[in-house]
């Protein structure tokens, strides 16, 4: 019986493994914007690092479909899961080179798991349960998200260093462990190729000529510009104004909780439509950004607006990928799907960018201000998804 569930993964098991990467990510998220501050010394070097980052990790992204072709998928994932070990053992040197390296490294393996496992989704998973699977991985995630970043920071303050990054390693190669046990096969359409597969150029033309596929983009790419602001800049923020290191710590694993309520943000989706689900969360989101930024309130409060503001990016988590999802042609999920997940690495180096000019004149509550005018832009361009999508 086990044999047979394992021969064919579902909805249970995407959520499992995702859960399990996840954490590895997790119990060092909260340390990272920590250690950047004490190791680059400005918010402003910060917005650097990530930027340069970005760069890398996005050329990598259009690298990932050329190796797949060419050594299938399941090793590209395996890479990923080494790439999370390493990580955060580079940032036990303690120094400024080695812990960005870490970043990188942390970078790539997004790159790599993220791009593996939604091909292995998109062939698992049938077309009428992306609604339903996906809010139930994201509940799942839920519990890595929610632990990790204040155990990690928990651990960080009371232990050291050590009792994050080790564990977090040890994640990792659980998540590859399980990953070989389920010996997901790969559908032959993205199995290796005997022609000379397209070059990443092509293939952001054909994303390009689809206008749903754009959309599609767009979307996402506000969300997960909210999520890489959330881990580093209101933290920042909160060290900056004289607020405890574990205030974000809690705000971070309470943010992050609100991922167990995914399956309730599919379930209205599903009745109220994941247009207007959509949008609603992107100009609630984008709203308590702005009024974050323009107030420059005290750290508690900070806190608890961004909380609160993670209620509508957890939708988006739960919603956000379904326009791709259902978009997507099946003879080109590799390629489109490439070029789809690019919204994680230009959600680091678009913001990061645009953060580091802000920050030469004015004050860290301008880049929450910029954030929410993204999210508010972006609503806009939402209302134009199909109503019956």
């Amino acid at each position: 019986m086990w044999l047979r569930v394992v021969d064919r993964p579902g909805a249970n098991v995407f959520a499992i493994l995702s859960a399990t990467e996840a954490f590895s990510r997790a119990l060092i998220a909260g340390i990272i914007p920590l250690e950047a501050y004490a190791l680059l010394e400005s918010a402003r070097n910060v917005s650097i690092a990530y930027t340069v980052i970005g760069v890398v990790a996005l050329l990598a992204s259009f690298a990932v479909p050329l190796v797949i072709r060419a050594v299938r998928r399941k090793w590209v994932f395996s890479a990923g899961c080494l790439f999370m070990v390493v990580a955060p053992l580079l940032m036990l040197a303690g120094a400024a080179m080695p812990f960005v390296a870490a970043l990188q490294f942390r970078a790539l393996a997004v790159v790599c798991v993220n791009i593996s496992l939604n091909l292995y989704i998109l062939d698992y998973i049938r077309r009428k349960d992306f609604v339903t699977a996906e809010p139930r991985r994201l509940a799942f995630m839920g519990v890595a998200w929610f632990v990790g970043p204040g155990l990690g920071i928990w651990l960080y303050k009371t232990v050291g260093l050590l009792a994050v990054c080790v564990p977090s390693a040890g994640f990792a190669v659980l998540a590859l462990a399980y990953f070989w046990l389920l010996r997901m096969q790969e559908n032959p359409a993205v199995a290796p190729a005997t022609r000379k597969p397209p070059m990443p150029w092509h293939n952001i033309r054909r994303f390009a000529l689809q206008p749903r596929l754009r959309l599609a983009w767009v979307i996402p790419f506000a969300r997960s510009a909210f999520w890489t602001t959330f881990f580093v800049y209101p933290p920042l923020y909160i060290v900056k104004t004289g607020g405890d290191e574990m205030l974000a710590a809690a705000m971070l694993s309470g943010g992050q909780g609100i991922l167990f309520l995914a399956p309730v943000a599919g379930r209205l989706g599903a009745r109220y439509g994941i247009r207007r689900m959509i949008v609603g969360a992107l100009l609630f989101t984008g709203g308590l950004s702005i009024l974050a930024g323009v107030t420059q309130p005290a750290p508690l409060v900070l806190a608890g607006i961004f909380f609160v503001a993670c209620l509508g990016s957890v939708t988006l988590d739960a919603l956000g990928n379904i326009p791709f999802l259902r978009s997507v042609h099946p003879y080109e999920r590799s390629e489109m799907t490439s070029v789809f997940r690019t919204y994680i690495e230009m959600s680091q180096l678009l913001p990061a960018a645009i953060y580091a000019g802000l920050l030469l004149v004015l004050p860290i509550g301008s880049v929450f201000v910029a954030l929410g005018v993204l999210m508010v832009g972006t609503a806009g361009l939402a209302t134009y998804l199909p109503r019956r999508l």
